[in-house]
Parts: C-alpha cells; sequence; structure tokens
C-alpha cells in the first residue's frame, strides 16, 4: 500500500499543505488521522507537520494564532476551520517523565517521525497520496502490532503516560503488544506515578467510551498500571472482580452513554460507593458528571439489600420492596434510576445466558420501570401544594417538620396512594401532625 485516497477531512486541508509546499517547505498529515485513514476509520480532525519554522508558517497565512510556539504549533484557519502545523523537530532530554526540556527545530521528516510513541502512529502522507513510512508502521497496522518506536523502555522512561496510551491502543484497535513494549511496560509501569491524575483520567475515558472498552478494561488489570497512579484508585478493585464475575463486561457496549458506562463498571464489579467517589475525585471528574455516576451506584446499593439474592420474594414484601425503590428514586432522580435499570437489567440478561435461564431479577426490573411509567409526578415542585401553602394551612411555621412532610407527601403521591391534589394533600398532612401531636 504505497498511496492512499485521501479523506475528505485531509482534502479540505490540502490547500494548506499545498501552499507551504509551493513555497519549498516539505509538508506532510502526520499522527493519528494517518493511522485511521489507513484503517478506514472515521477522520475528523488532521495534524500537519512541516519542515517550515513557525515564522514562515505565520508569513504565508494571513489567519494564524500561534497557539504553541515554543513547541512549534501554529493553528492556521482555512475556511473557517482550525488545522494545526507544526514544525519537524527533535525533542531533548524527557523531564518528569512526562515533557521535553525543550524542542529543536529540524528539517528532517524521519527525525520528526522518530520522536513518536509507536510505529502506527510514526506515519506521513503527503499530499498526493503516498505514504512515508521509515518504522515499519505499515506492516505493524497489517498485522495488528503495537510496537514502540526505537527502544520501548526509552520510550516510555521518556513519556510515562504513553504506556497508558499503550493499553488504550491495545484496547480500542484489537492491537497485540509488540513483546519488547509489553515487558517494557510492565518494567517501567512504577513511571506512572509522575503523571497527573487527569490525563490518566482522559486515556480512562476514551477507552470507556470506545467500542470495545471490556478488551482496553481487560488488559489495563493485566498491565497493573492503576495500582502506580499518582493517588490510589478503587477502580482497581472493579478490574479485579470482574475476572471473578459469572460475565464478562461486554454487555458495556449496550450502553450509549460514556457516564453510565462508568457506572455501570462499579455496579458490575459490586463496588461501593464510598470506592466509587474516591476514584471518581481521585481522577479530578467534573462534579456534574461524577453526580450522574454516584447517584446511580447509590440506588444500586441502596437497593442491594432489598432484592432476592435467591429463591422467591414473599408476595406481602413486594409493596415494601416498591416503597424502598420509589423512596431512592425521589432521592437520586429518574436517570439515576433509569441508568441502574437498564444495567441491572444487561447484567441479568448475561447471567441468565450462561446460566441457560431467566434471571429472577428481570421480574423486579419490569415491575420497577412500570412504578416509574405510571408514577403520577416524581419531583417536588410538581407536588400540588408548596411549602409555604401548607405551613400557612396547618398554622404552623417552618421548620424541619415541613421538609419531612412534603417528602412524605410526595412519596405518597407518586405511589398513587393520595390524590396530588392540594385539599386532599393538606388533610393528610393535617392528619399526620395531629398523630405526631398525640
Amino acid at each position: 500500500m504505497n498511496k492512499l485516497a485521501l479523506t475528505s477531512a485531509m482534502s479540505a486541508a490540502l490547500p494548506v499543505i499545498d501552499r507551504l509546499e509551493q513555497a519549498g517547505f516539505e509538508t506532510v498529515f502526520v499522527g493519528g488521522a494517518v493511522r485511521d485513514a489507513l484503517l478506514g476509520r472515521k477522520v475528523q480532525d488532521v495534524d500537519i507537520a512541516t519542515a517550515a519554522t513557525p515564522d514562515q508558517v505565520m508569513a504565508l497565512f494571513s489567519r494564524c494564532i500561534p497557539t504553541g510556539l515554543a513547541h512549534g504549533t501554529v493553528t492556521v484557519m482555512h475556511d473557517g476551520v482550525p488545522y494545526e502545523v507544526t514544525t519537524y523537530r527533535r525533542e531533548s532530554e524527557y523531564v518528569d517523565y512526562r515533557k521535553p526540556s525543550a524542542v529543536t527545530f529540524v528539517t528532517d521528516l524521519d527525525g520528526d517521525l522518530l520522536r513518536r510513541d509507536f510505529t502506527v502512529n510514526a506515519m506521513a502522507l503527503r499530499g498526493d497520496g503516498s505514504i512515508h513510512d521509515p518504522y515499519g508502521g505499515l506492516a505493524d497496522l497489517r498485522n495488528g502490532i503495537l510496537r514502540c518506536v526505537g527502544d520501548a523502555n526509552e520510550r516510555f522512561r521518556e513519556d510515562a503516560l504513553r504506556m497508558v496510551r499503550a493499553v488504550r491502543f491495545i484496547g480500542t484497535y484489537g492491537f497485540r503488544p509488540a513483546l519488547s513494549a509489553w515487558r517494557s511496560l510492565r518494567h517501567r509501569r512504577e513511571l506512572l506515578r509522575h503523571v497527573a491524575m487527569e490525563r490518566v483520567h482522559a486515556e480512562l475515558d476514551k477507552m470507556i467510551e470506545s467500542g470495545n472498552p471490556a478488551r482496553s478494561l481487560a488488559w489495563l488489570d493485566k498491565s497493573g498500571l492503576l495500582r502506580h497512579t499518582k493517588e490510589p484508585l478503587s477502580f482497581v478493585v472493579a478490574l479485579q472482580r470482574r475476572s471473578k464475575a459469572k460475565y464478562e463486561l461486554g454487555f458495556l457496549t449496550s450502553i450509549s452513554d460514556p457516564d453510565a458506562r462508568w457506572a455501570a463498571l462499579a455496579i458490575a464489579a459490586d463496588v461501593s460507593s464510598a470506592d466509587t467517589r474516591d476514584t471518581l475525585e481521585a481522577l479530578r471528574m467534573s462534579n456534574k458528571r461524577s453526580q450522574r455516576i454516584m447517584s446511580a451506584v447509590a440506588l444500586f446499593e441502596g437497593m442491594a439489600e432489598w432484592l432476592p439474592k435467591g429463591g422467591s420474594v414473599i408476595p406481602d414484601a413486594m409493596e415494601v420492596i416498591d416503597e424502598a425503590f420509589m423512596r431512592l428514586l425521589l432521592r437520586y432522580g429518574v436517570t439515576a434510576a433509569t441508568d441502574w435499570l437498564h444495567v441491572e437489567r444487561l447484567m441479568a440478561n448475561a447471567e441468565a445466558a450462561i446460566e441457560g435461564s431467566a434471571a429472577e431479577r428481570l421480574v423486579f426490573m419490569d415491575r420497577f420501570e412500570k412504578l416509574i411509567a405510571d408514577a403520577p409526578l416524581l419531583v417536588l415542585k410538581e407536588l400540588d401544594v408548596s411549602g409555604a401553602e401548607l405551613a400557612e394551612a396547618l398554622g404552623k411555621p417552618a421548620g424541619p417538620w415541613l421538609k419531612h412532610c412534603l417528602d412524605r407527601l410526595l412519596l405518597e403521591s407518586a405511589l398513587g396512594r393520595i390524590d396530588n391534589k392540594r385539599d386532599v394533600l393538606v388533610r393528610q398532612a393535617a392528619a399526620w401532625e395531629e398523630e405526631r401531636a398525640e
């Protein structure tokens, strides 16, 4: 394969390459865009490398942003689309196992590609579609091998995050690691403690979001990398327990939302809400995302004591279980309940497929889903009486009693035990207060 048809994203960027080439500067497409194009995957963003210096690039284009001059990167705007154009460079000694202390601009394409992590990422594509592959990336791509450029020990020592990236590529792309890369990764894995947790989080997100998260997680477990992060991750427990589960994590692909996948991983591995919270905090996950994940896990944890682990449920207990679920639903929200139910259903189906019979828990999933669908209301603001109105009707000043009363009214209304009508709600609240006063 000596030539490759340019993708639409590359064709759109071709005028940038042509302009630099016409000015006498060798310019090529590099990195992930080349790899993905060769694999027939969708290419969105393209990176461009050139023999021109940043000053020379900026002199050729009217609309430029000096986004990373120290590292040779200029963002060129063309037809409203930003393209990162980076000067060929060599990197000096790395510091803190993450970044080079300095870069030197060069005009040698092979020298620029030599500094890259893996052979499949160290290929270049010219504007005419010809492929430049000095380090055997094409052969490794054909054979599904992930190999480091040059000495694997040196590549991982330079930038310890490359070890996590290696696992991501192995999982996401279905590669097999070259023996040299895998030995070096396991030998150097303690260096991961030098990498910021935010960067580890970004790589884990890409694994979870991928088309085959189970494969990435399995290789991550084999690598032992997460035992060497800067801050401890209880997430490791999930990977350890996964291997002991009745089913693998292939069901994660049936969940479209990445945060719901995170929740599913914790639920499937029976990770506590406390350990889940510690993991998300260590990874510096945003509050909004953490809240969604934590809510589903907390609801799962809250229902664990109510759902049968074997045998049949006493019919009289069903109403109590319904109420327990509704309390948690009202506390954590419909999204959390929906996430949890979806995960439980997928796990039950996976278990049933292995055991050859329908899982009893599916009956509960149907029941809980019907409870949600039939509930007249599920949030406090839909209650037909406000806190102020209730306090006035009962002739009592606001206080802790008021929230407790409103929550109880919401629960009874959601379960259909009382009508969500102002006069009915006030009478019920008055009766409860009278009982409490006796």
